[in-house]
């Protein structure tokens, strides 16, 4: 979950690694060997996240505190993630309502204008097509076209039936205005029959300019899901910071047969 970085700051969430790590059971069960491998392996990668913040001049070891460094900390979560993995099938999650509220506090401050708030997501937008470059040389001989399947969740609806969608939901979406259409990220709209009819209009309009908006049914993942899941890879539906998904191809048995 790379809104956490944000949030908490790295120093906080490696302490809450280490308390769970000191206070998780200690009879040597293999589940229980497991858990505490992976909590130290977890406090390893937060630390050499740290350290990759550091490379590039900041200091990620603490909150956020405006919208600018809200969306920088998370970018670095993504990508010392996708450098670790590669980025295959890799869900970025839900990040536009997560980000809105920065936004939001940074233009209640006077701070920071639409433009500026646009901009900061254009950037943003920018650095998430650029990421598939991080790879290894030999991931381009697998797919064609180097896909990264950087997937932003955008929309839904929440479990007490409240639209998730912001301003930021649109800034997302008008970034393919901007920078014209691309297939990475993948704008994914959790479509919803509740979803704000402006909205649905935005996202119909966008869809004929540019065909590079996803749509996935809300109404029915919701019920399994929660409110607080993105779509990982093409379609798969997980729980963010709660589940995962391995990497898997997929193919069409219709064309096989043909």
């Amino acid at each position: 979950d790379y809104r956490r970085v944000a949030l908490y700051g790295i120093d906080y969430l490696v302490e809450d690694k280490k308390d769970q790590l000191a206070t998780s059971l200690v009879r040597m069960t293999s589940k229980n060997i497991r858990l505490r491998e992976e909590l130290s392996e977890q406090i390893r990668a937060l630390g050499e996240l740290k350290k990759l913040g550091e490379i590039y001049g900041y200091d990620i070891s603490r909150p956020a505190k405006n919208a600018k460094e809200a969306i920088q900390w998370l970018y670095f979560g993504y990508l010392a993630a996708v450098k670790e993995q590669n980025g295959a099938a890799m869900s970025l999650g839900r990040t536009s309502t997560f980000i809105d509220i920065y936004i939001k506090r940074d233009m209640d401050r006077g701070i920071l204008t639409e433009q500026e708030a646009q901009e900061l997501v254009d950037h943003f937008i920018m650095k998430l097509r650029l990421v598939k470059f991080a790879r290894t040389p030999e991931y381009n001989s697998l797919f064609s076209g180097d896909p990264t399947w950087v997937t932003e969740s955008i929309g839904g609806v929440s479990i007490d039936g409240v639209p998730m969608v912001t301003k930021t939901s649109f800034r997302y979406l008008h970034t393919l205005e901007n920078l014209g259409p691309a297939p990475e990220p993948n704008m994914t709209v959790l479509w919803s029959t509740k979803l704000p009819v402006n909205f649905k209009k935005f996202c119909a309009k966008t869809s004929i300019k540019t065909s590079a908006i996803q749509y996935e049914n809300d109404d029915l993942m919701r019920v399994t899901h929660g409110d607080d899941y993105a779509i990982a890879c093409c379609v798969s539906s997980m729980r963010i910071g709660k589940e995962m998904q391995f990497f898997g191809a997929r193919a069409n048995l219709a064309k096989c047969l043909l």
